[in-house]
């Protein structure tokens, strides 16, 4: 199974930086991100599966694909900067961090507004 090998990556790279972070905090810190990189490349793989199943799912029942592109795009940015996020909390910058995760809500906010008001316009001509 695939998770087991992630998961093992994980803990090993834990040790890894455990044993050297006494010695060489930066080292520590860089094996750290370099083995969260490599966890986010191989799950990348399966991000594109999912897409690409959720895009055949769309195209087989006729669903708008705008409002489900609009739901990928915004599981993304909640992907990527809880990522970069965690990288920089790791680092020490909660600072950055916090607006790393600010321009990420703002993001979604934006990309969700196209949907809110086609759901708006849909309530609105089903009532009058």
């Amino acid at each position: 199974m695939e998770i087991i090998r992630i998961a093992f990556i994980g803990v090993i790279a834990g040790v890894l930086v455990a044993a050297v972070r006494q010695k060489q905090p930066e080292l520590g810190m860089q094996i750290g991100i370099v083995a969260g990189l490599i966890i986010f490349i191989y799950v990348l793989d399966y991000i594109v599966t999912a897409v690409d199943y959720v895009r055949d799912i769309v195209s087989s029942y006729a669903i708008p694909t705008d409002a489900i592109m609009v739901v990928l795009k915004i599981v993304g940015i909640a992907y990527i900067c809880e990522f970069a996020v965690h990288v920089l909390k790791d680092m020490g910058e909660n600072a950055l961090a916090n607006k790393v995760e600010i321009a990420g809500r703002v993001f979604i906010v934006v990309l969700s507004l196209p949907v809110l008001s086609a759901f708006l316009n849909l309530v609105i001509g089903m009532l009058g």
